[in-house]
């Protein structure tokens, strides 16, 4: 594509909102910035013929104290919850005593079996917080 904007990455936002994409650009079409605030981000003034290439990254917030949320997605919220009672009834297990062990261990299995499930259904699903390289080639924006 021949464009007079050297590295459009620093000046372009690009957003999807259902099935459409919007395209900002704060440079005009001979790559001159704009400066005033209200008219700054306008739609982009380039023609666009072979598709769009956009690349970002998504990586889930860190977990920093025992009252931090998890930045997961919501089908994998059930998976942690049987994740956490598996540790719970194996700690259980390692302090009770030995006809109250096998229950609990038992019960850790069960829900070892469960996280398990849960992870290999839906872990591997693509979402919003998955970063990476996708092409759109959308309609005429003109």
């Amino acid at each position: 594509m021949a464009s007079n904007i050297k590295y459009p990455d620093k000046s372009m936002l690009w957003f999807i909102e259902g099935d459409k994409l919007g395209l900002l650009s704060n440079v005009d079409s001979s790559g001159n910035t704009r400066t005033t605030d209200r008219k700054q981000w306008k739609a982009i003034s380039e023609t666009v013929s072979e598709g769009i290439l956009l690349s970002y990254q998504g990586e889930p917030n860190k977990v920093t104290s025992i009252t931090s949320s998890l930045d997961i997605d919501n089908t994998l919220q059930v998976s942690i919850v049987d994740y956490v009672k598996r540790c719970l009834y194996m700690d259980k297990a390692a302090k009770g005593r030995q006809e109250d062990s096998a229950v609990s261990l038992s019960l850790a299995r069960e829900h070892n079996r469960k996280f398990k499930e849960g992870v290999r259904k839906y872990g591997q699903r693509k979402r919003e917080k998955t970063g990476g390289t996708r092409a759109v080639v959308p309609y005429d924006l003109t």
